[in-house]
């Protein structure tokens, strides 16, 4: 059932897995055999192919195990843990009710986030703050239940934040069904669109919320007969009531309008990249290599690493200027041929009427492809502090496994500005220099015996926000604090927000593009958007460095490669 490409993507993405994972799989068995006055069993096409989807799955590893049920043999175990349907796909933690379940054939954009879901089953990472508060709300166990196409991307977007609220709480129960094994239950749900998440069977809304949105829904939900649906991504449809049982909305609501598409370009090419960096670049030679017609657009206005005095901890470019990295990667994949180099900056992607996808740029000219790669990066958010601007890159520098060893032994100030901000732990720093300061910004306060245990270790504390960097031609000399304190520093180790491209807005609102709690691009296991034919690589999904950024561009350009001719008319 799985291609063995996706198999052997799988293989690695399982060696991860910091404990065995159990998934236990619900089905109609195969016997003919009639028992007199028994009732005749609904025939379950769905089973066999969902039992060798699994199968397929767990033999990459053998950290996962499958365990089959006979559902009209199991009454008490399907009773117990309120197995309603066939086939039935639940992962479970020790002996209580599965938190997570997925009835239907698990294929596409939905196969691809039971992936994701297994692989951060063991140890889920700590939810974001915000979130994390929400979630702590919760007076009572809440199941969450979305009901979505396999047919459409944007159900696999609602399906993940049900599924990462169940991951990250144990008061949250989610629940998947996928609506073409059970077609019946639109009807009997009263639903007039898709994808529609129900909160206690009672309260729901259809579209696609992120997971803040949804946890706080659950919290309302609890507490109110009448809870405010929450806010859904560009395009989705107002939200809606509906219950098991309930007939259907008396005056159903309109479908949910699809971004409206645009005439073919004149030109195309097989693949798009939207950014010149490592993953573009990357993405690019392998593609190029494969025999696909690739453009790279690269933005005139300077890169965001422009400021970097060298590329680090990539293996046969130490040191490298950026530039001279990207002029090299020119002249290797020219030698190839079939990939153009465009200094243009895109403004937006749209879908044309043909199925392919076109990109406008800042100029006004048109160019279609059959997939895009977005590997434009991120922004950094300088603060207004006088002296970071002229400092950033050289001695104030966001990455110690970037810039570390250039700044050796130097006085470094490690800045957290406030209490949500990135921040290097401070004893990891004692890998590159002894002598290090810990800058806490005015909202930044931290327990006693945490700041002892600091002072214990040789550090230097000092409170208050930094108002300005004190240097000459880029070299830091002293900080001044508010108050008007100086301190004298080399190095500042400060990692500044870091927020979306623009155009991640724009492509939200022109071509539905699903984004994650923080605005950026919301990928599948399998560096997937939403969006039939747009994949993202690089720093635009949070790549930490120069090397990572380019596996990830390499990985988008294989994946298009394998799976070229299985795609329809390809």
């Amino acid at each position: 059932m799985i291609p063995e490409q996706v198999l052997a993507a799988l293989r690695q993405r399982f060696e991860l897995l910091p404990a065995p994972v159990t998934i236990d799989y619900f089905h109609q068995g195969e016997s003919g055999l009639i028992v007199p006055g028994a009732a005749p069993r609904t025939p379950c096409p769905a089973c066999a192919p969902t039992k060798e989807t699994l199968e397929d799955l767990v033999g990459v590893s053998p950290k996962l195990r499958l365990v089959t049920h006979e559902f009209h043999a199991e009454t008490q175990l399907v009773e117990t843990w309120n197995v309603e349907r066939i086939p039935a796909v639940l992962l479970r933690r020790g002996g209580g009710a599965p938190p997570l379940r997925y009835y239907g054939l698990p294929q596409g954009h939905f196969f691809e986030v039971l992936v994701e879901v297994i692989s951060a089953f063991p140890a889920p990472p700590p939810p974001p703050a915000a979130l994390a508060e929400v979630l702590n709300r919760l007076t009572d166990t809440v199941s969450i239940t979305v009901v979505g196409s396999l047919r459409q991307p944007a159900a696999a977007q609602a399906v993940a934040s049900a599924y990462q609220l169940a991951l990250f709480s144990d008061k949250v129960e989610a629940t998947v069904i996928e609506i073409e094994t059970f077609p019946d239950l639109l009807p009997q749900l009263g639903l007039a669109e898709l994808p529609a998440t129900l909160v206690e069977g009672e309260h729901g809304f259809s579209g696609v919320a992120n997971t803040l949105s949804l946890a706080q829904f659950a919290v309302d939900a609890q507490g109110s007969d009448s809870p405010t649906p929450p806010q859904v991504a560009p395009g989705s449809a107002s939200a809606i009531g509906g219950a098991p049982g309930a007939p259907p909305v008396s005056a159903p609501q309109p479908t949910p309008s699809e971004p409206p598409t645009v005439d073919p370009a004149e030109e195309s090419v097989d693949v798009a990249v939207v950014g010149g960096g490592p993953a573009g670049l990357q993405a690019a030679l392998v593609l190029a290599r494969a025999r696909k017609s690739v453009a790279v657009f690269d933005a005139p206005s300077p890169a965001r690493n422009a400021a970097s005095h060298g590329v680090h901890n990539f293996i046969g470019v130490e040191g490298m200027l950026p530039a001279d990295l990207a002029r090299t990667a020119w002249e290797q994949i020219d030698a190839v041929g079939g990939a153009s180099h465009r200094r243009a900056e895109v403004t937006n992607i749209e879908r044309a009427h043909d199925g392919d996808l076109v990109l406008t740029t800042a100029e006004g000219d048109r160019l279609g492809a059959h997939h895009v790669i977005l590997a434009f990066g991120h922004r950094d958010a300088i603060p207004d502090i006088p002296g970071f601007a002229e400092c950033w890159g050289d001695t104030v520098i966001s990455c110690p496994f970037c810039d570390g060893y250039e700044h050796r032994d130097r006085v470094w100030g490690l800045v957290v500005p406030d209490a949500g901000s990135k921040a290097t732990p401070p004893l990891f720093a004692f890998n590159w220099t002894e002598k290090v300061k810990i800058f806490l910004g005015s909202g930044v306060d931290l327990p006693d015996e945490i700041v002892s245990a600091l002072e214990a270790q040789g550090l230097e504390l000092h409170r208050g926000d930094i108002t300005a960097i004190n240097h000459e031609d880029g070299k830091i000399a002293t900080v001044t604090l508010q108050g008007g304190e100086t301190v004298p520093v080399e190095t500042l180790l400060w990692s500044p927000e870091s927020l979306p491209a623009p155009l991640v807005e724009r492509l939200s609102r022109s071509l539905g593009l699903a984004v994650d709690e923080e605005g950026f691009v919301a990928i599948s296991p399998m560096q997937q958007t939403n969006i039939e034919g747009v994949w993202a690589a690089g720093d635009a999904i949070a790549s930490t460095m120069a090397l990572d950024a380019a596996r990830s561009g390499g990985a988008v350009a294989m994946l298009i490669v394998q799976g070229w001719f299985e795609e329809p008319g390809a």
